[in-house]
């Protein structure tokens, strides 16, 4: 009859082993998230306030991180155009500026983060305050379709929001 003793330092020092092999095979199996070179965006919230102003957040993907402008350039890189729901024909309009003749764009200028990620793969979160997001409170009822423009101006997918219900 064999008799083997296994004493707790040895269990131990095999449970740690197996749990360091199993972390470092979970590290080699892990991939780095890769994103196209040109920005993708999705749209995430509209929160409107009391008055005529809103909070608008848009999610965010970018390949080779080059998104925002450096606090002395003010090139717009946002653009929103605003499209309100015709109470007469119940169809989505976009209100026509004849003096720019040209529908209403929103435009706006994104700010690099303060972290280092130029090159890297990045996304995240993109919110801007839209002041008078409607031209008459009558009509309640809007989209907006919405695109961002990168550094190497390489253009995103264009959006549209989901119809938005303001008070």
């Amino acid at each position: 009859m064999l008799n083997f003793r296994v004493s707790e330092m040895e269990i131990k020092k095999s449970h740690i082993l197996l749990f360091v092999l199993s972390l470092a095979l979970y590290s080699a199996c892990v991939k780095k998230k890769t994103y196209s070179t040109e920005p993708e965006i999705a749209f995430k919230s509209f929160y409107p306030f009391p008055g005529d102003s809103a909070d608008f957040t848009i999610t965010f993907s970018d390949g080779d991180g080059d998104i925002g402008k450096v606090q002395e350039d003010s090139t717009k890189n946002l653009f929103m155009t605003y499209y309100y729901k015709d109470t007469i024909t119940q169809k989505f309009v976009g209100l026509y500026n004849s003096f720019l003749n040209d529908t209403v764009r929103f435009t706006y200028t994104i700010r690099k983060p303060k972290d280092q990620y130029a090159g890297k793969p990045i996304s995240g979160e993109i919110s801007v305050k839209i002041n008078e997001y409607r031209h008459d409170p009558k009509f309640k009822n809007l989209k907006y379709v919405v695109y961002i423009v990168d550094n190497a101006n390489h253009k995103s997918n264009v959006i549209t929001t989901p119809e938005l219900i303001a008070p």
